[in-house]
């Protein structure tokens, strides 16, 4: 994540656009964060990604049209949820289209799927810009929001060393002894005979 960042402030928003053409609700994030720092302003944040975010799943829909079942079979991450996208697909349709952009792990396979079945060009460009631009603004809201806090947070925490070690210590205490009483309730595996 730090890498992501270093390339945000280095190259700026091409990094943004680049990242949202693949995938990108991670440095999506990332760049909301650096808007709420001053890097970049907000506005320019999510037209790059609405932007991006269009393209690539624009891109991805034109790949399934040409060669969608040639790529689902040969890339291994499509074979494995291939089925799953279809049942989508197939019970959500009207749906799923601006709905696909908030669904991890089907983001590029869906819009390969929207392809190759045939979906009309025009209504998926439409329901793709319709769903990319609440995206672009809620996951780049999330890290200027997020950012303030973050912020905030080591403000005060500087200002009150003793209390937030003191307040970590105990989440982390609290965390240790949750995972350790589960530990000790889950069924112990029994071995064959």
């Amino acid at each position: 994540m730090d890498q992501l960042q270093a390339y945000l402030v280095d190259y700026g928003l091409w990094v943004l656009f680049i990242g949202t053409v693949l995938e990108g609700e991670i440095i999506l994030v990332l760049a909301g964060f650096l808007a709420q720092a001053g890097l970049f302003p907000y506005w320019q944040v999510v037209a790059v990604a609405v932007s991006g975010g269009v393209l690539g799943d624009q891109i991805y829909f034109y790949l399934g049209r040409w060669k969608g079942e040639t790529i689902v079979w040969r890339v291994r991450a499509f074979s494995r949820r291939a089925d799953k996208a279809m049942e989508l697909v197939d019970r959500w349709h009207g749906w799923l289209i601006p709905a696909s952009r908030f669904l991890y792990g089907f983001r590029i396979l869906l819009p390969i799927t929207f392809g190759m079945i045939g979906t009309p060009p025009a209504r998926f460009a439409l329901l793709n810009v319709a769903s990319a631009i609440p995206w672009a603004v809620m996951f780049s809201a999330a890290g200027y929001l997020l950012g303030q806090f973050a912020l905030d947070l080591i403000q005060t925490a500087h200002q009150h060393r003793g209390v937030a070690v003191l307040v970590i210590m105990v989440v982390a205490g609290l965390v240790g002894a949750v995972l350790a009483c589960q530990a000790t309730k889950a069924p112990k595996p029994t071995r064959p005979e």
